[in-house]
């Protein structure tokens, strides 16, 4: 609605043109009166009208000194005079005041509504003309924004005086940017509704200048954001203009610089760290002071490279056992491994998908109750490619795992040496090493030897050996082929399963099969 003022000292006048026409009708709004000049400019200050009936002849400052004194605070205002004489001069000063009509008291009904009439369709068309002269100096901001942010940016003649007429020469300078989940990263523009809900949080609380470039949306800030606590208050900020569009999203901030053509500097470290944002903790405001993942550990205790074979041995182990400890321990490893391998985004998510793809497999070999749930598995599997972030990743793959785990017992060096025993019993047939066993449970594998033989009386490889050629007997009983009987007790050379057999039972694999024919 378009507001309205009314001055007048005559109270019956100020009522009676409350309802000489139909205001709201016609899409005004009496909002107030005023009685004389020093009232109507304190009503002027509190409801910013955009339309007053003014009496030229007042008690104090006249309709003429008001109409001045109010034109000089608020030039775009529009105004009619109210007066009860015909008198030619006051027309003609009124005229130089810019005024929008001149009403004769007793005012006259159609004459008030017509020039209510002109002036909404001044308003209006006003309106439009602000409205476009409102984008194309947010467009004009853009743009200057964007050439900024081009290695040749300094190279732009007058870049000075342009950012200067478009009110963007600042103490400071940084830039923020934004990158929306879910979204397309083509060249198509970002969303629009997160981008007017940033306009609304920052750019008309003057905090900065909101822009859009290269698929993300970008925060020209006028106030350097340094501290950790000037961070937070940021990424809050973000986070409450982007719920309000339903949207989540990383954001980034580069470092502060102190002339707009070095903008370009501040651009390129938030672009980077965008780029990388898969390897730093989610739900944080990345800043060069971030942590990637696994900054801090040590190093010493870390595979240096990674070894898919190797490693899902380890991990279906300790997945066999319900080590948990282990499991966390490894996937971590993994991680780190990767990106010291210079993995992106995409390959070490595949990687993954393929590590928990091959202990799956192995499990369900000696597990067969886990074959029912397997499409639910795989649906787990499936959603590592939807983690945002490595941090999103390595807990979703240490839940997924702890899903698989054998219940592990109470813990002490017996139980756990019974975990290790029934492991061999169910995995004779996999490459058993101890020193691989001795990582899982975290000891010296010269200890764990020591151990193991107290416990069982033999060595590991003997005891191995032992457990091997048992299973071995009983598939000769069955009447396997000697070479189908290697390879399901885990000896790939058929040679040397035919020393080990005849070591432990005294007599070939053959002649034992022959033997119990007979």
């Amino acid at each position: 609605m378009i507001k309205v003022l009314v001055v007048d000292d005559e109270p019956k006048l100020r009522e009676g043109l409350k309802s000489i026409v139909p205001w709201t009708e016609l899409g005004f709004e009496i909002v107030d009166t005023a009685a004389n000049a020093s009232e109507a400019l304190e009503k002027h200050r509190q409801y910013a009208p955009d339309v007053m009936l003014v009496d030229i002849r007042m008690p104090g400052m006249d309709g003429l000194q008001l109409i001045e004194a109010i034109r000089s605070q608020d030039p775009a205002i529009h105004l009619l005079i109210l007066s009860g004489y015909a008198e030619f001069e006051y027309a003609k000063r009124a005229i130089t005041h810019k005024v929008d009509g001149y009403l004769l008291k007793p005012v006259d009904e159609e004459e008030l509504r017509g020039y209510l009439l002109q002036i909404r369709k001044a308003i209006e068309q006003e309106s439009r003309h602000a409205a476009l002269n409102q984008i194309a100096s947010e467009m004009s901001r853009e743009q200057m924004i964007r050439s900024w942010l081009r290695p040749e940016s300094q190279a732009i003649p007058e870049s000075h005086r342009l950012a200067e007429r478009l009110g963007l020469l600042w103490d400071h300078y940084q830039v923020a940017l934004v990158y929306v989940h879910d979204s397309d990263e083509s060249a198509r523009e970002p969303d629009l509704l997160v981008k007017s809900k940033l306009v609304e949080t920052f750019e008309e609380a003057g905090y900065g200048t909101v822009f859009s470039v290269h698929g993300c949306l970008g925060i020209l800030l006028r106030t350097p954001v340094l501290t950790e606590g000037r961070r937070k208050e940021l990424q809050k900020r973000l986070e409450r203009a982007a719920s309000l569009a339903g949207a989540a999203f990383t954001a980034a901030v580069g470092h502060r610089v102190r002339k707009f053509a070095d903008a370009a500097d501040s651009y390129r470290t938030a672009r980077e760290l965008l780029r990388d944002r898969f390897f730093y903790r989610p739900g944080e405001l990345l800043s060069p002071d971030s942590e990637r993942f696994g900054d801090g550990e040590s190093a010493g205790e870390q595979m240096q490279s990674y070894e898919p074979g190797q490693v899902l041995g380890q991990l279906y182990y300790a997945v066999d056992v319900g080590h948990a400890e282990a499991q966390q321990k490894l996937l971590k490893s993994v991680a780190l491994a990767m990106m010291r391998d210079g993995l992106s985004e995409s390959e070490m998510k595949s990687a993954f998908v393929e590590l928990l793809t091959g202990v799956l497999g192995k499990l369900i070999v000696h597990q067969t109750g886990l074959q029912v749930r397997t499409k639910e598995y795989s649906d787990q599997i499936s959603a590592v490619f939807r983690q945002r972030t490595v941090y999103e990743l390595y807990r979703h793959c240490v839940h997924f795992l702890q899903e698989l785990n054998r219940p592990a017992g109470e813990g002490g060096s017996e139980q756990e040496m019974k975990r290790i025993i029934d492991l061999i019993q169910r995995n004779y047939s996999e490459n058993l090493k101890l020193e691989t066993l001795a990582s899982i449970f975290n000891y010296n594998s010269a200890y764990l030897g020591k151990m193991f033989k107290t416990r069982t009386g033999e060595y590991f490889n003997t005891y191995l050996d032992k457990v091997r050629i048992d299973k071995a007997k009983e598939f000769l009983r069955e009447g396997l082929k000697v070479y189908e009987v290697a390879e399901k007790v885990g000896y790939t050379n058929v040679d040397y399963f035919h020393s080990k057999f005849k070591k432990y039972v005294g007599t070939s694999p053959s002649n034992y099969r022959k033997e119990q024919k007979r």
